[in-house]
């Protein structure tokens, strides 16, 4: 088994994870109210909710899919051949 092979699936899929979660981020953003409804905080636009924990919960689940992913490519050729 090539642990190079699946760290690198890993972190290719983290990137990927990363941008996902920083998309959902935008997508999930604050719609701007006026009137002073909204919070006391006023910047006057949208904000995107938590970028950076959106970004890191995506670059996690990217990780762990991607070298799962990759163990189980790796591993089913394996097992065909001891058949």
């Amino acid at each position: 088994m090539n642990m190079r092979l699946v760290i690198f699936s890993g972190m290719m899929m983290m990137i990927v994870g990363t941008i996902a979660g920083l998309g959902a981020s935008k997508y999930s953003e604050k719609h701007y109210q006026c009137c002073n409804i909204g919070p006391a905080l006023d910047l006057g636009y949208s904000q995107s909710r938590a970028p950076r924990t959106y970004a890191t919960a995506g670059a996690a689940m990217g990780f762990i899919f991607g070298s799962t992913l990759e163990l189980v490519r790796q591993s089913t050729p394996q097992e065909a051949k001891k058949r």
